[in-house]
């Protein structure tokens, strides 16, 4: 029996996603829980797994594709089965004798039958078609297909199919004429969905958020001890993004609007400190939450951002992973980068810039001596922090940060 493989629900605040990686072939033979499908969100990459034991049959879509919730994506069935588009199974079938179906202009076709082992290719009349059927046949091209060429404004029948069946959208984006092909002085690249919705959000932050800045120096000799106490006595690897989260959810207990969310026109402070860590990818970036932080330990919240870390760099985290903080640390440091202003990620209340860590002199009462310091420049929302609370909360966090035995209390 044939199963549909159909694009599940992406979350609670979408029901769109596009297709990033297709991770099987046609022929191919899979098991129920085999990912089929990598589909892209507006905050994660979800695996879309076979609910079904057999033969891949048909791929009905193409990587770069934006789909809905019920879209069908693929077909599994047995080794020999046909796979026709509930759309495509009214064609007549014309093995006994029958009397074909007249033909269907390839631009009004909607969906095609796709059958193992068959090329389709579309008849094209003699004297329209003559010089184009020199170089390749016409195929049939798939409906995102054909928008996508008109978006492009490239002719759809000049597409060759690579497939040898029909007109993908990879297709499409792919082909290039010749005439172009010799005048390119540019690569486009294409803005995929993670870059679209990074631009859409820090482009909302910029213009919807009345933010403010404000910078400390936290001399960083403790930390420094304390990290490789960890590492000597324990064998734990701390990062310095480990012991600031804890700082930050100590310093909340006086400072409460660190764990708050402007939502639906609100100031809703949350009763558990969750911190955001932003993550680079290879073009992209994401910001993995480890909640609770407030209720853990510098071990429990170091292995916590490992997993979520290694989460973001396998493309595995899931929406519930983002989306729920309320304070982020952005962490340039490795960068060699001295001080810069994040832009707040929202509804967070605020971020966090931490740079690189300098060796600088610091007077001690009679004489210069070399200290280790880090520059940190939080970016707040003045709808729930203002300038003097900010300033306030930084001093405490500095505070911890220099002396980290206080956060035991």
């Amino acid at each position: 029996m044939i199963q549909e493989i159909k694009m599940p629900a992406a979350g609670q605040t979408t029901n769109k996603a596009t297709i990033a990686q297709i991770c099987v072939k046609v022929g191919d033979t899979v098991k129920r829980g085999d990912v089929l499908v990598e589909a892209e969100t507006d905050k994660a990459t979800l695996p879309v797994e076979s609910f079904a034991n057999g033969t891949v049959l048909a791929i009905l879509v193409d990587e770069g594709d934006q789909v809905t919730a019920g879209t069908v994506m693929m077909a599994v069935g047995k080794a020999g089965e046909v796979y026709v588009p509930a759309a495509a199974a009214a064609v007549p079938d014309t093995s006994a004798g029958n009397t074909p179906a007249p033909a269907v202009p390839a631009e009004q076709e909607e969906y095609l039958p796709i059958i193992k082992g068959a090329a389709v290719v579309h008849a094209v009349p003699a004297a329209a078609a003559a010089p184009a059927a020199a170089a390749h046949p016409t195929y049939p091209a798939m409906p995102n297909a054909k928008q996508a060429a008109r978006e492009k404004g490239v002719d759809i029948g000049a597409v060759p199919a690579s497939n040898g069946q029909f007109v993908t959208r990879g297709d499409v984006a792919r082909y290039t004429p010749a005439a172009a092909a010799a005048e390119a002085e540019y690569e486009v690249l294409p803005m995929n969905r993670m870059r679209q919705i990074i631009g859409k959000r820090m482009r909302e932050s910029l213009s919807e958020i009345p933010c403010w800045q404000c910078t400390t120096v936290i001399k960083m000799d403790a930390c420094m001890a304390l990290r490789d106490a960890y590492r000597e006595k324990k064998g734990v690897k701390l990062s310095y993004n480990d012991i600031m989260a804890k700082a930050i959810a100590v310093a909340s207990r006086k400072f409460p609007l660190v764990n708050a969310r402007y939502e639906n026109g609100e100031v809703r402070v949350y009763r558990h400190t969750n911190v955001g860590l932003a993550v680079a990818l290879d073009g992209a970036l994401v910001v993995p939450v480890v909640k609770e932080i407030d209720a853990k330990g510098l071990e429990q919240i170091a292995a916590d951002y490992k997993v979520q870390i290694g989460k973001a760099r396998d493309n595995k985290l899931l929406p519930d992973d983002m989306g729920c903080g309320s304070i982020t640390i952005s962490n340039l440091g490795m960068y060699d980068v001295e001080q810069f202003i994040a832009i707040d990620n929202p509804p967070e209340s605020c971020i966090l810039a931490v740079g690189s860590i300098k060796v600088k002199p610091e007077w001690d009462g009679g004489k210069f001596v070399p200290a280790n310091m880090m520059t940190v420049t939080g970016s707040f929302d003045h709808r729930i922090i203002d300038g003097a609370y900010g300033a306030q909360f930084l001093q405490e966090l500095k505070m911890l940060m220099e002396s980290p035995a206080l956060m035991l209390y």
